[in-house]
């Protein structure tokens, strides 16, 4: 028989405007395939919204938001998904600056490239880095990538490697 209701638990901290990168994990049930998809909040010069806010526009028919449902190969429904993400900061206005914006850039490049190094092809749409920058541009980037930030990142790609493996049975 059909499930009437159901639920889901949203942490509060998960509705805070902060830049923040995310992995959001689809699993086709019938066969178990998993896809990736890398992302961040805060760089939008229209604001920040939260990491909540962005999990379900993955699934708006508004195709400009909706990378999971334009990208899977298979229908949205027919998956389970996982969100998985880290915090770099309250979101400012980048009115007032940029720092917020050039950071959260860098740190998607970085767990882009972090996923891909650990999950290969499975990840949708990874960051090529095909454009050739000038030196002082890698030096901002690298100078953004620190130790902290970069342990950060791998701290969170083995939350998703431990998930995907707890649920290889």
């Amino acid at each position: 028989m059909r499930r009437m209701t159901d639920h889901f638990h949203i942490p509060g901290r998960a509705t805070r405007r902060e830049y923040s990168v995310y992995v959001m994990l689809a699993r086709h049930r019938q066969s178990g395939k998993v896809n990736l998809y890398v992302g961040k909040t805060g760089d939008n010069k229209d604001g920040c919204n939260p990491v909540i806010s962005r999990a379900g526009n993955h699934f708006s028919f508004n195709k400009i938001h909706s990378q999971m449902r334009n990208k899977l190969p298979f229908p949205t429904e027919d998956c389970d998904f996982e969100f998985f993400y880290a915090t770099f900061g309250p979101y400012v206005d980048p009115k007032v600056c940029r720092d917020g914006i050039d950071l959260i850039n860098e740190m998607e490049r970085q767990l882009s490239r972090l996923a891909h190094e650990a999950f290969g092809p499975v990840v949708i749409d990874p960051y090529e880095g095909k454009t050739k920058l000038r030196r002082w541009q890698r030096d901002k980037r690298d100078a953004l990538a620190t130790q902290e930030r970069l342990s950060k990142l791998r701290e969170l790609i083995e939350a998703v490697r431990a998930h995907i493996g707890s649920q290889s049975t």
